[in-house]
């Protein structure tokens, strides 16, 4: 289990180091422990941070740490079984790209539900956060996180698997249900009025044609 996760972390090094739109979020177990792994490129991270707190927030490398801290814990969100769970003693490595870990604190044993919701690049166009979920119960479970899901996931557990469930995509699908109802009131209303249009004009060049008859007759 170590060594698979060793491997994907540096499989995935380079290419995050270069695209800044590019990042992975690993949740997994070790010694009893779950663990949290952010990787992205060293540009993603300072972005937000200017973003957010200005160009002139930091001036050493410890306190824009200490700032990517500070916007990790307003931007993510974990909840197990339905609660929210605190994310304790992260720290920050700074390289070609960053990292970023955390300890989630649980006493859950039988671990029902993740909700994941990982917006620190939610201001980045086009990002996209790979999330990878490693437990030892169940297969590696792999997910994108982007703007098209409000960057959250619900994964719940199921006979030897994780089942993705997708509340930000269920409303959404619900919510156009009205815009469909709406388009069809307008394509009805535009119908009936090209018919009204439609008959006016017939009825017009009938009695343009009428007169001309009368008219013909008349001079005849």
């Amino acid at each position: 289990m170590r060594f698979v996760i060793i491997l994907l972390l540096i499989s995935v090094q380079w290419v995050q180091a270069h695209s800044p739109d590019l990042s992975t979020l690993m949740l997994y177990e070790q010694n009893g422990k779950l663990l949290l792994v952010i990787k992205a490129s060293l540009t993603a991270f300072e972005g937000e941070i200017d973003y957010h707190f200005g160009k002139n927030a930091y001036k050493t490398p410890e306190e824009f740490m200490q700032l990517v801290i500070k916007h990790f814990q307003k931007t993510f969100l974990v909840m197990v079984n339905g609660d929210t769970v605190q994310l304790i003693n992260p720290q920050v490595q700074l390289g070609h790209e960053a990292t970023l870990f955390a300890e989630l604190q649980i006493k859950e044993r039988s671990i029902q539900s993740y909700f994941i919701r990982c917006a620190l690049f939610q201001d980045m166009p086009n990002n996209q956060c790979e999330l990878i979920l490693t437990t030892h119960d169940r297969p590696q479970q792999q997910y994108i996180l982007y703007g098209g899901n409000n960057h959250e996931v619900m994964l719940k557990a199921a006979r030897q698997a994780w089942i993705i469930e997708t509340p930000t995509n269920f409303i959404s699908n619900n919510s156009t249900i009205p815009w469909l109802i709406a388009l069809v009131i307008l394509c009805l209303t535009g119908f009936i009025i090209k018919s009204r249009i439609i008959k006016t004009e017939y009825v017009e060049q009938n009695e343009i044609t009428t007169e001309i008859t009368n008219h013909q007759y008349l001079q005849q």
